[in-house]
């Protein structure tokens, strides 16, 4: 790549954490989504990713990458719309620093607009399902607590995945967790009694210290995202032969937050504690569990009323790529 798109880069990502001060997970979507843009402008432009010049990134390549994530690699329109949301960043960010060779192209890649979408009604698990994913993880073995422990958390804090990883045993005490959500914003969930107590004994087994993760791997840093859904898939495969009602459904690692929600709603907690506890800043988009709760009860009823009338890539050699993988 040429030195100054390179130099951009990094300094747009330095930028990041001095002067914008975002949080870590948006940094870390900012930085998946430069992984996969250099990757295939490499790819279609036939050279080497540290050849790559700020003139390559067009609007018309923006595009096509757009159009790459949605039919080659099935994201949804609202993974093609955060990616884009990246691309915007810096384009505004080169744009800025007044880079000569970018000021039109840039305004041309500012001016693509956002896909829009029909948001789909949540899905979720029933507590039975809940119940048997989690009996389905194997207790003999360590990772089997692990996944235990993991899937139990998520359902009783109703906490995303991102926050749930992040977890030390110093933020857990006297039956709350302190999760530390979007925007930097921290928030204290209750948690029952049981789970305190497999914490304690995974934290006593597994020698875990206050200020270590309580998900960690052999390197001490939280086990990935991917790795914990790659347990999921692994555990439902196991929960689907106890609970035929799992097969063929889309259970991934966020549907216990659903679950949680959704089963709050129906026990009759009230609505702006529901929205407090998932730390949603909008009220409205607690509102969708109202949303898929009326939807639920809908299928029930046409279904009464039915009845009664009858490959991960390889990695390139670039130093761009590296000091991305190192934010």
């Amino acid at each position: 790549m040429s030195s100054s798109f390179s130099i951009l880069i990094q300094q747009f990502f330095g930028s990041l954490h001095t002067q914008r001060n975002l949080s870590p997970h948006t940094i870390s979507a900012y930085r998946d989504t430069f992984h996969m843009l250099l990757r295939y402008l490499a790819e279609e432009q036939r050279t080497a990713i540290d050849q790559l010049t700020l003139e390559m990134l067009s609007a018309d390549a923006v595009l096509s990458f757009l159009e790459h994530l949605e039919k080659v690699r099935r994201n949804t329109i609202r993974t093609r719309n955060a990616r884009l949301a990246a691309i915007h960043a810096f384009a505004r960010f080169a744009i800025g620093r007044k880079a000569p060779d970018f000021m039109v192209a840039g305004q041309h890649i500012l001016a693509i607009p956002c896909k829009r979408t029909v948001k789909p009604v949540l899905g979720f698990m029933s507590r039975e399902e809940v119940d048997a994913v989690l009996a389905a993880t194997d207790s003999t073995t360590r990772t089997g607590q692990r996944d235990h422990l993991l899937f139990t958390l998520l359902y009783n804090t109703g906490g995303r995945i991102s926050e749930v990883l992040q977890l030390k045993p110093s933020e857990i005490n006297n039956l709350t967790v302190r999760l530390h959500g979007k925007g930097r914003k921290e928030r204290d969930v209750p948690i029952w009694p049981a789970t305190q107590r497999e914490i304690h004994n995974w934290c006593k087994s597994n020698q875990v210290a206050s200020t270590q993760y309580l998900f960690a791997n052999q390197h001490g840093a939280p086990i990935t995202r991917k790795g914990a859904a790659l347990r999921l898939n692994a555990t439902l495969l196991s929960a689907v032969k106890a609970c035929p009602s799992l097969h063929g459904r889309k259970i991934t690692l966020h549907t216990f937050r659903h679950a949680t929600a959704m089963h709050l709603l129906q026990s009759g907690v009230a609505f702006p504690i529901i929205s407090l506890w998932l730390g949603h800043e909008q009220t409205a988009t607690t509102h969708g569990y109202v949303e898929a709760d009326l939807k639920m009860k809908e299928q029930c009823l046409n279904t009464l009323e039915k009845l009664s009338g009858a490959k991960r890539p390889p990695k390139a050699n670039s130093h761009l790529l590296a000091y991305l993988e190192a934010l």
